[in-house]
Formats: structure tokens, C-alpha cells, sequence
């Protein structure tokens, strides 16, 4: 029963008999769990590469929110009463009618 290794066998090799000759539930596990090592390894991977990219996307939502916020001042600075009245009286001499001259529609 007892096997004496042969001079000219190598260590893959033996180890390959000892696998087939054990019990096949130890080898089962083995497999088992270097299948499992494998699933917590890319997991792992998967988890920080959302991560990052959860890091960039906030990065972008800051900067898209800073770039609205100077929209709506520029918006607001644009649309002040003072603005469009000195555009209109500057650039198409436009100007304000006197008393004499406005017409009320009944």
C-alpha cells in the first residue's frame, strides 16, 4: 500500500497522484474555495472601480453645480431692469413717453 516514490518521478507529479489518491471531498473544498478567493478578488476589484468612478462623478456634479450658479448670476445680472433700459435708450434711442403723448385704450 505504501508507494515509494520513484528517483525519476517529479514533484507535479507526485502531487498529482496524492490529489487522485485522497478522498475527493478535501479536493472538492480545495476547489471550492479557490473558486471563492477568485469570486472575493474580482469583487473586490469591481467595488473599487465603481468607487472611483462614484469619486469622479461627484467631482462633476460639483463643477456642473458651480457652473449653474454662475449661470443664474449672469442671468440675473442680465435680465435687471436698469440693463435693458440703458440698452434701449444707448443702442436703439429709445425713450420714454411723455404724458402728452401716451394714448389710453378704454
Amino acid at each position: 500500500m505504501n508507494q515509494q516514490p520513484e528517483p525519476t518521478d517529479n514533484l507535479a507529479q507526485l502531487i498529482g497522484r496524492d490529489l487522485i489518491s485522497v478522498s475527493r471531498i478535501p479536493l472538492t473544498l480545495l476547489v471550492l474555495v479557490l473558486i471563492s478567493a477568485m469570486g472575493v478578488v474580482l469583487i473586490t476589484h469591481h467595488s473599487r472601480q465603481l468607487i472611483a468612478q462614484q469619486e469622479q462623478l461627484l467631482v462633476e456634479r460639483d463643477q456642473l453645480d458651480i457652473e449653474w450658479r454662475n449661470q443664474i448670476l449672469e442671468e440675473s445680472s442680465l435680465a435687471e431692469h436698469s440693463r435693458i433700459e440703458r440698452l434701449a435708450e444707448q443702442e436703439m434711442e429709445m425713450q420714454r413717453p411723455s404724458r402728452d403723448s401716451e394714448i389710453i385704450v378704454k
